[in-house]
């Protein structure tokens, strides 16, 4: 899984790659939360509890102070069986990343200060 981060610095743009993400070691734990074939995301950065926001569908404009967690708990289907996101922090940050379904690597969190908000959450095809 990629992501791609845009950070302001003194008025220019500075683009940074990642690649891989470590998982919270709850992530797996809260696939058990998250219906098979939804996107799920926790209005917190460690997957606890209920997730906030689920749907079968794409999901936009979601909020939270305390972080975030996504789990794309999908099943295969060919041309909309992985999930596109991207966030924005409130000091003008963003990343975008796309998450497979499982058994592949099918989680994310978000930390930082400030709001995050999860711009899109969108089903597609092959990362």
């Amino acid at each position: 899984m990629g992501i791609r981060r845009s950070v302001g610095v003194a008025g220019a743009a500075l683009v940074m790659t990642a690649t891989g993400a470590a998982l919270a070691p709850s992530a797996s734990a809260a696939q058990s939360d998250c219906p098979r074939s939804y996107v799920c995301v926790w209005d917190n950065s460690d997957f606890s509890g209920e997730p906030r926001w689920k749907s079968q569908g794409n999901l936009s404009n979601l909020r939270s102070t305390t972080g975030m967690s996504i789990v794309n708990n999908g099943t295969s289907d060919p041309g909309a069986d992985h999930i596109y996101w991207r966030v924005t922090w409130s000091g003008g940050q963003w990343a975008t990343g796309c998450l497979h379904f499982p058994p592949d690597s099918n989680a994310h969190r978000f930390t930082g200060g400030g709001t995050i908000t999860m711009n899109s959450a969108v089903w597609g095809g092959e990362c």
